[in-house]
């Protein structure tokens, strides 16, 4: 049994260059015998094992620690022995990301484990090095007292260790009777990789060295025995160490959580609950088909419970339904679990299948065994409380998250080694931009050697990150069978990623957290505030202030359909059923879009016409056009008598286009096509339209359950605007393009937008009659915590002036602060202007008017309004007050004044705006014109004042806000602006 200790593989990440299926290949070919991997974790078990076996090479599992002692560190490479020993290795493990390991860790977790020292981190070595050889040998002499399975790693990788370190540790091994093992630390593939490790290292810390003449390379056989060839014996004991490994990996049967029944068994007790809800249901169902809805249920039923899934739908209703009675709102459905009517009897969907022609099928197959896969989605800031309640329920090793791993990207890797290159950064911009374009300049040496190692790390994994829903179920304790370690919020983690566990048959549950269900609860909330009543579950799907809204495309805000892409079909569509939306959603991606305008055509009237008279039955709804999966698997259960859950396999296998499928499903198809009675013409026609849109096909019950999220918003936004504006508002604060874009259209419905104020505003905006304050959040420099303080403050009661503010905050805020709230508007409430509270911004003067009876604070003149404007916008990102359409709303209503804006769809306006910038120059002629930049409060806009212009109202381009007629222009093919009129609004 021949190899070596202290291979490690790219999953020591930062560390190693090598990806672990070439780590297990090179082992073969360079003729080992076992590859023993020694990773710092165990995220790469399961390919450690997969791997080996293909190459038929023994594996053995290991984890590279380090142990606090005596005040230091010293580090083990830790080998599984037994069965046992993979118990301990994973007690260890999670130990590890838990506390700092100590040697009684490892005594208390040892059985079945084989403990060797590290070599250049063992205190040992450490200890030799420094000429404490008496210290050494105690260290081993403990070390071989405590463990049962203990040897001395041997290194040779460096010089100190070949000639200062070996000889002592080979004297000390005789000594104590401690055997010796080969380490070699194996970091990259060849020397031509050396480069890329030290890389490496040096991004995890640019103080990272590696010595000079050590050599990390992938060893080979004649290699190794060269390396220590005077110390030959040490691969007897390895060999006889590697036999007496018996531990294989035998992958575990998991099983769901079972859900705890009082009386009877779960299926019963799921066909109860069942069966009550869709009494519950069929009571909002007008004309309600009671037996087809009964024979759906119970088949449905008798599927979940031949798969075995009983457990799964009533721990899945059980944290539903702990939500809906916790005041937490859970998502109307998504994905294909829509398509299952025991879920939506159970409350889990609020999707009738029955109703949206949805497919259980789609769902849960029972001709191909896979796991259900039910996504939930819950309010992201109440998404962790239902977590906690299935963890505290099933306990916190039966419910665990996913790691996940940021790989090196290319442009990522170039920025990465170009900063340990020292190369400069605008340099490296160019090299990128080189790559993008393909164009590399194979003689610039410093460009090539940056690619080279770039390229070289690209796909290694950089960092661990947590799975965004994903959580793993079992009924086992699952720290017993797979890698965990302490992850976010008090929960464990695989050290195993989703695909990996999805092999071992877990259950994953995605538990997401929506923005858009937070805004809608949200506003829920505040209608209940209100005290108007609300019920979600009851609004109408036939509102028409809701199809006008979406016809006129004001979908800001509204999941799904916010795009400008979207609204342009929302305007072409003007969509007046649920069908047209559910429709637009499962049309409007890359490839189905192509069928958009014909689509609305075919809807307003155009005529077309159906193969085969039956189709018109599957495909009326969507005037001929095949737009989703389960139409797919309805033509093919009509044509061709399959059942829906073969229709499903043939929708899958048509979906991947490989030919040779293809022509095996079209014999099939067509014969079965003829056994039912239709030509074999028509079979072919329509076996070429399931392929044709095989691809475009949309998962319907997605699409149902996604539109119902967009119509209970449209809904929403349609007949509670202020109160969902508010809402919105609040949910994208810090997001200053589309704050901007918000408050724009909310100026349009004759909402009045104002400042923050110091005594009234909070975190989130708040509606007033018919105003909305912004929040104290708003203003830069100002962060949540500042925010805090204030409002602490102000509990206490209102701010009376602006000196009562400073002595009370003095301790919070500082000059920067109180500059950026002056700016926004929040101190306007004390009665001074903008430039006498900044004059006297200097919080460390408040309180000194205490002891001066006859205190009076010096004022001065205003800023001028674009000064203001200015100090606006820099203060929140962009202007509320100070912005002319705001300040002058009236002189723009009663002269019916354009904006800047309009002249995207207009040759001439007159607008209401300030001038920002100008820029006067002399023509060839000698002659004076200017340039200036505009800004309405919304757009800026750059024109130009020609010579007779320019002449004309030089003495008024220093004046604030004035009205400017302007015409566009045409300059060398450009469009351009021209002033032909400016008038002061004081006349």
């Amino acid at each position: 049994m021949f190899g070596v200790l202290y291979l490690q593989s790219s999953y020591s990440m930062l560390k190693n260059a090598i990806p672990l299926p070439s780590l297990v290949k090179e082992a073969k070919r360079k003729g080992y015998d076992f590859i023993a991997l020694s990773d710092e974790n165990l995220h790469g078990m399961l390919t450690l094992f997969k791997e080996a076996k293909q190459e038929q090479i023994k594996p053995v599992l290991g984890l590279k620690i380090n142990v606090s002692i005596e005040l230091e560190e010293t580090g083990f490479l830790v080998y599984v022995k037994t069965n046992e020993g993979f118990q301990n290795l994973l007690k260890i493990l999670l130990l590890k990301s838990e506390t700092e390991l100590t040697i009684e860790h490892l005594v208390q977790h040892q059985k079945g484990l084989i403990f060797v020292t590290s070599g250049p981190d063992s205190i040992i070595d450490k200890s030799i090095m420094n000429g404490n050889e008496d210290i050494a040998f105690r260290y081993i002499q403990d070390f071989k007292q405590v463990f049962n399975h203990f040897y001395l790693g041997m290194s040779l990788d460096t010089f100190d260790h070949e000639m200062k370190i070996a000889p002592t540790l080979y004297e000390l091994s005789e000594k104590t009777k401690v055997k010796l093992l080969p380490i070699h630390q194996t970091s990259y593939l060849t020397k031509d990789d050396r480069e890329a490790y030290e890389a490496l290292v040096k991004i995890d810390d640019e103080k990272n060295e590696m010595p000079k003449e050590a050599n990390y390379a992938f060893l080979n056989k004649k290699e190794l025995i060269k390396l220590y060839s005077d110390y030959p014996f040490i691969f007897d004991t390895l060999e006889k160490v590697i036999q007496s490994i018996s531990y294989q990996w035998e992958q575990p049967k998991f099983e769901m959580p079972i859900y705890k029944v009082d009386n009877g068994t779960p299926y019963e007790y799921l066909k109860s609950l069942a069966t009550v809800g869709l009494k519950k249901r069929l009571k909002k169902i007008i004309n309600a088909n009671l037996k087809e809805y009964q024979e759906r249920l119970y088949y449905e039923l008798s599927i979940i419970h031949k798969m075995g899934f009983d457990n799964y739908f009533l721990i899945v209703y059980d944290f539903v339904k702990y939500a809906k009675t916790h005041d937490i709102l859970v998502g109307p459905g998504r994905g294909s679990s829509a398509g299952s009517l025991v879920a939506y009897c159970l409350g889990i969907t609020d999707v009738d299948p029955i109703t949206y022609d949805l497919l259980f099928e789609r769902f849960l197959n029972p001709e191909r065994i896979s796991m259900p896969d039910i996504d939930m989605d819950f309010p992201d800031n109440k998404r962790d409380e239902v977590l906690q309640y299935v963890k505290e329920k099933y306990g916190d090793k039966h419910i665990i998250s996913i790691v996940t791993f940021g790989t090196f990207a290319l442009r990522s890797s170039i920025r990465d080694i170009a900063r340990v290159m020292k190369i400069d950064t605008s340099r490296v911009t160019g090299i990128i931009q080189s790559v993008i374009n393909d164009k590399i300049d194979t003689t610039d040496e410093e460009m090539t050697r940056l690619l080279k190692v770039a390229k070289s790390i690209e796909g290694l994994p950089r960092h661990t990150g947590t799975h965004a829903a994903g959580m793993i179920m079992a009924e086992q304790d699952l720290s017993q069978y797979i890698p965990l370690q302490k992850g976010l919020y008090d929960f464990y983690q695989s050290q195993l990623e989703a695909s990996d566990l999805e092999s071992l048959g877990l259950l994953k549950v995605d538990f997401l957290g929506i923005r858009n269900l937070t805004i809608i609860d949200d506003v829920i909330k505040t209608i209940h505030r209100l005290g108007k009543p609300f019920s979600l579950v009851d609004i109408p799907l036939d509102d028409s202030k809701t199809y006008e809204l979406l016809s006129r495309a004001e979908t800001s805000g509204i999941f799904q359909l916010e795009s400008n892409g979207m609204r342009a079909v929302l305007r072409k569509l003007k969509p007046n059923t649920f069908e047209d939306i559910i429709a637009i959603l499962a049309l409007f991606r890359p490839g189905p879009m192509d069928h958009i305008d014909e689509y609305i055509d075919r809807r307003n009237g155009k005529k077309f016409s159906y193969i085969h008279p039956k189709l018109e039955t599957i495909l009326n709804q969507t005037y001929g056009i095949i737009v989703y999966q389960e139409q797919i698997m309805r033509i093919a259960n009509e044509f061709a008598g399959y059942t829906l859950a073969e229709a499903d396999l043939l929708r899958r296998g048509i979906s991947k286009k490989d030919l040779t499928i293809l022509e095996e499903e079209r014999k099939r198809f067509v014969d079965k096509c003829q056994s039912q009675n239709y030509s074999k013409e028509i079979a072919e026609q329509i076996y070429d339209l399931i392929v044709k849109f095989a691809d475009y096909g949309f998962n319907r019950s997605h699409s149902v359950a996604y539109s119902m999220i967009a119509y209970q918003m449209a809904y929403l936004k349609a007949n509670y605007y202020p109160e969902f504006m508010t809402i919105l508002l609040s949910s994208i604060t810090g997001n200053e393009g589309l704050t901007n874009d918000y408050l724009n259209e909310i100026r349009k419905h004759q909402i009045q937008i104002l400042p923050p104020d110091i005594n009234t505003s909070t975190d989130q905006y708040i509606h007033t009659d018919q105003s909305i304050f912004l929040p104290l959040l708003s203003v830069k420099s100002i962060g949540r915590l500042t925010v805090q303080k204030i409002l602490e403050e102000r509990s206490l009661g209102n701010f009376k002036d602006y000196q009562d503010f400073k002595l009370r905050m003095k301790k919070d805020l500082n000059e920067k602060n109180v500059e950026m709230l002056i700016h926004s508007g929040a101190l306007d409430a004390f009665k001074l202007n903008h430039k006498t509270m900044n004059y006297h911004k200097q919080i460390d003067d408040a309180g000194y008017e205490q002891y001066i009876t006859d205190f009076k604070l010096m004022t001065t003149d205003e800023y001028s309004f674009a000064e203001k404007a200015q100090f606006e916008k820099e203060a929140l990102g962009f202007n509320v007050l100070y912005s002319p359409i705001m300040a002058h709303r009236d002189i723009i209503k009663k002269y019916k004044l354009n904006t800047l804006d309009d002249l995207n769809h207009q040759q001439q306006v007159e607008v209401l705006a300030y001038i920002k910038k100008t820029k006067a120059i002399k023509t060839k002629q000698g002659k004076p014109m200017a340039f200036i930049e505009l800004d309405d409060g919304m757009t800026q806009l750059e024109a130009t004042l020609f010579t007779e212009t320019f002449i004309k109202y030089e003495n008024l381009l220093n004046k604030d806000v004035q009205i400017f007629k302007i015409k566009e222009n045409q300059f060398r093919n450009k469009k351009t602006y021209v002033v032909e009129h400016i008038q002061p609004i004081d006349k």
